[in-house]
């Protein structure tokens, strides 16, 4: 009944006041160690102080402890995720409500376009490894992608699709694109992997940047196990090499 009656709430104009209070005792956060990996990752390298996220949660998103002193872009297809962002956060940081597609990304082209960009952070559960490659000539500092560990270390992504939703396919576990097949896209691009989170998300720095002491990870270093029975209700489904 709590979730029933917090989703009726989220579609009345009582949403926004019981944000804005809420926002009062309450700051964003990162899903697991994201802020502490980042932390250090910005005490070792000059970043541009400016990020882009995508798919984030109002609540939770990998550059909410910078999201109070840095230049940002949150997008996200969830208006509610929006409604949050533009209520509590400083109006330097640019929210917009967005189904992202490689056509639309272009609104993201754009706003790079005017400064440099420190933070690229992709987590869309579904089409992560085809906008990382559209938008990693932008040359962010930092990439954070999201990988889905249940496809092993095998280099692989799911096919794009503009009308993508995981939610769609079995345990919700379809979805994105291994590590593997993420570090080689970097490489490619002349960026190396330096740490990764609890088998979630994979941390990218240019190589320009790096440090004769950094130690670059392979995938098969880095890459931790996680939700791998799930292999076995998806491993009939579409995959495409990379």
């Amino acid at each position: 009944m709590f979730n029933a009656a917090k989703a009726f709430i989220k579609q009345t104009p009582l949403a926004k006041p019981l944000i804005f209070l809420k926002g009062k005792f309450t700051r964003p956060h990162s899903q697991n160690d994201e802020a502490e990996v980042l932390a250090g990752l910005l005490k070792r390298y000059d970043v541009p102080k400016c990020f882009i996220e995508f798919g984030f949660s109002g609540w939770e998103f990998n550059c909410a402890p910078l999201a109070y002193e840095w230049d940002g872009l949150l997008v996200d297809g969830d208006a509610y995720n929006v409604t949050i962002a533009t209520t509590i956060l400083p109006q330097r940081v640019v929210a917009k409500q967005l189904w992202l597609t490689l056509e639309t990304l272009q609104f993201v082209r754009d706003y790079a376009e005017t400064r440099p960009i420190g933070i690229l952070s992709i987590d869309v559960d579904g089409n992560d490894y085809w906008f990382l490659k559209k938008l990693i000539d932008l040359r962010p500092a930092i990439v954070i992608s999201e990988y889905n560990s249940v496809f092993g270390l095998r280099s692989v992504t799911v096919p794009y699709d503009a009308a993508f939703d995981r939610r769609n396919y079995p345990a919700w576990a379809y979805y994105g694109a291994s590590l593997s097949a993420l570090t080689s896209l970097a490489e490619r691009h002349g960026y190396a992997l330096i740490a990764q989170t609890t088998g979630v998300n994979a941390f990218f720095v240019r190589q320009d940047l790096l440090r004769p002491t950094d130690q670059r990870l392979s995938a098969t270093e880095a890459y931790q196990p996680r939700r791998t029975e799930a292999w076995e209700q998806i491993k009939h489904l579409p995959l495409l090499t990379v």
